[in-house]
Order: structure tokens, then sequence, then C-alpha cells
């Protein structure tokens, strides 16, 4: 943008510069111009081209500024379009990384289950064995006390 101001700028400096000339030379033309309707005629002739030329030079500035923006507008395209794939490169990663992490999650979660079921039989079976050695105390306390 600042280039584009900096461009419009140049153009208005050459325009006056321009404008500054063709005074003058008119003024040296005017000395010797035809009056009526040929110096009327003349004189127009002479704007209309001055005009046509300025046009001409605004007409390419504007088209050096509209250059200017699409290759600029291309490069923030191209910008956005490298953060895009980056991220998207990221997602993809982090994605893969989540399912690892959720099957290691998964397999240690069965492997505890496992432990849990394996923990409860020990726990079931070892109170089955203090309740026949409860059995079994009563049993002797009976013979003891029988005696």
């Amino acid at each position: 943008l600042k280039e584009a101001q900096d461009c419009v700028q140049n153009c208005l400096s050459i325009a006056r510069h321009q404008n500054r000339q063709c005074a003058m030379s008119d003024a040296l033309v005017a000395s010797r111009k035809p009056t009526g309707m040929k110096g009327k005629v003349h004189d127009l002739a002479t704007t209309l081209q001055t005009q046509n030329e300025e046009l001409g030079i605004e007409k390419g500035h504007m088209n050096t500024i509209k250059t200017e923006n699409a290759s600029s507008t291309t490069g923030m395209q191209g910008q956005l379009n490298d953060i895009n794939r980056y991220f998207k490169a990221d997602i993809q990663r982090m994605s893969e990384e989540f399912r690892v992490q959720q099957r290691i999650q998964e397999s240690e979660n069965v492997r505890l289950q496992q432990q849990v079921t394996q923990l409860k039989g020990e726990k079931t079976s070892i109170h089955q064995q203090i309740i026949a050695l409860q059995r079994r105390i009563e049993e002797i306390e009976e013979e003891i006390g029988h005696e």
C-alpha cells in the first residue's frame, strides 16, 4: 500500500511537471497562435491532447498499481495456503498421536481389568479358605471342649 501511495505521488509530481512544461510551451505558442475560432479550436485540441497524454500516464500507473496489488494478493494467498497446509499437517499429526495413545490406553485398560478379575478371584478363594479355616477351628474347639 505504501509503494502504491509513493507511485501515485510520483505520478502526480510528473504530471505537474508536464503541465508546467506545457504551460511554458503554450505561452510560446500563444504569442504566435491565431485568434478567433481557429485559436479556440487549436487550444481545445492542445488541451485534449495534453489530457489524453495525462490519462495515458495515469492508466499506466493504475495498471502498475493493479499488478503490484495482484502480486501482493497472490503472495498473501500463497502464505495462507502454506499456513493452511501447516495446520492440516499438525492436526493430522496430533490425531495420529491421539489414536496411538488411545490404543495404548485401551490395552492398559484391558490389562488392568484382567488384573482386577484375577484379584477378585484370589479374594474369593482366600475368603473361602478363611471360612474353611473358621469351620476347622470350630471343629477343633468342639473336639477339645468335649474331651
